[in-house]
């Protein structure tokens, strides 16, 4: 054994001063010689070495738990020396509390879907909503008009004397209006108005059709007379009076028209009575 194995273990009594004096000065001669003793004792002056290894976000947190705090910006777990620690079970519990439940985008999009077939039933019908022809009658003898501006009148045409068609038994049971722009639709409802019977030749590049079935009544004669078409800048209404006439026979019938018009410059087309 040579001096060095004898001497380095008492290198760390020597800087903490727990040797003897005699060890002490032996030590101290020792460092004058050797230069592997004075590298050890100044390691053991600056402390033990201390690896600080870097640690990867995902080893100290889950990626679902990091995907929850940034959803409802919870402040992460930090242990009492400043680092970031796993989520403790009292944590975990926080975060299923507050887990969001899939059944809210369900409703969420059901909801939605419900009050589009609402609204787009709302606009489809708006001509025949009580409610909405009385508001429009009120707002516009009262001249005014969305946004500010006030529709102008362009053009009435006079639909009294243009060729009609009527029958008391419609093939449906429910009131119902439409309008006729093509042949080939033209030709259905002929067909099932007027079987057998030769259709009329209408141009449809300068006319249209209206036909409107009136649902159930109580007795034969009852039909609609169009009388008029105005054409404004927004939109075209045909206006049409009811005819019910007292001497007509009492049985059920289902009355429809087809009204020949001149093709609609402006669209969306109304049909409305004559209050």
């Amino acid at each position: 054994m040579n001096d060095c194995d004898q001497i380095h273990p008492l290198l760390r009594g020597y800087l903490q001063e727990t040797i003897s004096a005699s060890q002490r000065r032996v030590v101290a001669r020792h460092l004058n010689f050797c230069a592997s003793a004075r590298k050890e004792i100044e390691k053991l002056r600056q402390g033990p070495v201390k690896f600080n290894l870097p640690v990867l976000e995902s080893a100290q947190e889950p990626w679902d738990i990091k995907i929850l705090h940034w959803l409802f910006k919870m402040p992460k777990p930090v242990s009492p020396k400043g680092k970031e620690s796993a989520p403790s079970k009292k944590t975990d519990k926080v975060l299923q509390e507050r887990k969001p439940s899939a059944l809210k985008p369900i409703l969420g999009i059901a909801i939605f879907f419900v009050a589009l077939v609402f609204l787009t039933h709302f606009v489809q019908n708006a001509g025949e909503n009580p409610l909405i022809k009385n508001t429009k009658r009120w707002i516009s003898q009262k001249g005014w008009h969305l946004f500010g501006i006030n529709s102008s009148l362009e053009l009435v045409l006079d639909l009294s004397n243009l060729p009609h068609w009527t029958g008391d038994y419609a093939p449906v049971a429910f009131p119902y209006q439409e309008m006729i722009s093509d042949t080939d639709h033209f030709k259905i409802y002929w067909q099932l108005l007027q079987p057998g019977t030769a259709m009329p030749k209408i141009d449809f590049a300068e006319n249209s059709l209206v036909v409107v079935f009136l649902g159930p009544k109580n007795a034969t004669g009852d039909t609609v007379r169009f009388k008029r078409a105005e054409n404004y800048t927004d939109r075209t209404i045909l206006w049409y009076d009811e005819v019910n006439p007292a001497s007509g026979e009492a049985a059920p019938t289902r009355p429809w028209v087809l009204q020949q018009v001149p093709k609609p410059s402006q669209l969306p087309v109304l049909i409305q009575p004559i209050q």
